[in-house]
């Protein structure tokens, strides 16, 4: 199949657009890749992430010559009022500070109440006996109000989605908290050492992708999936119905100038199947997908211009903030 033409000027200069959907577990971690072509975009790889120090490698070649991001189905921030209590000025500032000896300890889950603290906020390690973990163990020790108080600014809930779970509190299905401790520690933290671009603590995608480098972007598939093709009828986590939104994503891509390469289109056709880690590489390809957007223009950054979003909290790419929900009062 053969992508049209895309317009001679996108609005960002990138060549590579990787997506890693990233997961505690080796088997949950997989990565889509594309590059620009002449007549587009073309996604060439779908597979596992594989030894971190070699994926780390592979970053770094490529952002030698060419400009690379790298999105991430994973939080890149903190809540705002956590690093007043954690006597940190902001993201950049903790990087530096989690190499630490002395703050080792903030990779460690607690397990019980009194092991939570600013220095160590993710809580709980297990689910414990029946009723014996809760949510106020954690709000209480970082002296918060309630559960909402926990989520940062891009982690309400939106006119699409529920509210996402926040990072702190690592219990239940849809936790993200253990394994953003694993990516911050194993790839955003030895990024950051190499020169990467941390979105958006770097700047913004049009100051990040000025020269050639990698940039580490946010994303979440679950804000994506409408600005692709219809959802009306997508079930995630049921392989028929992945297959029955791929093939339609895949006419709609080709409209957009972005090619699902032969090769790649034969081995997921089928909607993604066990191998794939089930859902795991479809948020992977959806997350390159909803990236290419932005490149293209399509779809817009959505960056709020504030101080807390800037330099504490990060943001989710492609969320508008219109979409959010008012707080109850």
């Amino acid at each position: 199949m053969t992508s049209q033409a895309l317009p001679q000027s996108p609005k960002y200069p990138v060549s590579h657009i990787w997506h890693a959907d990233w997961s505690l577990s080796a088997k949950g971690r997989w990565v889509a890749k594309a590059s620009r072509r002449d007549t587009g975009w073309q996604i060439h790889a779908i597979e596992p992430v594989g030894m971190l120090h070699q994926f780390h490698q592979s970053l770094a070649s490529h952002g030698k010559k060419n400009a690379l991001w790298l999105g991430l189905d994973m939080p890149i921030g903190f809540l705002d009022a956590w690093y007043d209590g954690a006597n940190i000025k902001d993201f950049k500032s903790l990087l530096d500070t989690l190499q630490t000896d002395k703050w080792q300890e903030f990779f460690e889950v607690c397990q019980s109440p009194d092991e939570i603290r600013h220095k160590r906020p993710f809580y709980p390690r297990s689910s414990g006996t029946n009723g014996s973990v809760k949510r106020d163990h954690l709000i209480k020790a970082l002296g918060l109000t309630d559960f909402d108080a926990l989520h940062r600014a891009c982690e309400f809930p939106t006119t699409q989605r529920n509210a996402a779970c926040p990072p702190f509190w690592t219990l239940g299905a849809n936790q993200v908290g253990k394994g953003m401790l694993h990516g911050l520690k194993n790839l955003i933290i030895p990024g950051h050492a190499d020169g990467f671009n941390i979105w958006p603590f770097s700047g913004d995608l049009k100051t990040c992708t000025r020269s050639t480098g990698v940039t580490l972007i946010e994303t979440y598939p679950g804000e994506i999936y409408g600005w692709l093709t219809d959802t009306s009828e997508l079930t995630k986590s049921i392989q028929i119905s992945r297959k029955k939104y791929l093939h339609q994503l895949r006419k709609d891509a080709h409209i957009r100038g972005i090619e699902i390469s032969a090769a790649v289109w034969a081995d997921i056709k089928d909607g993604f199947g066990p191998d794939h880690g089930k859902d795991n590489a479809f948020d992977a390809l959806i997350g390159v997908m909803g990236l290419i957007e932005i490149a293209e223009g399509r779809r817009l950054e959505h960056l709020p211009r504030t101080p807390s979003v800037l330099e504490r909290e990060g943001w989710i790419v492609g969320l508008d903030p219109k979409d959010i929900k008012p707080r109850k009062s």
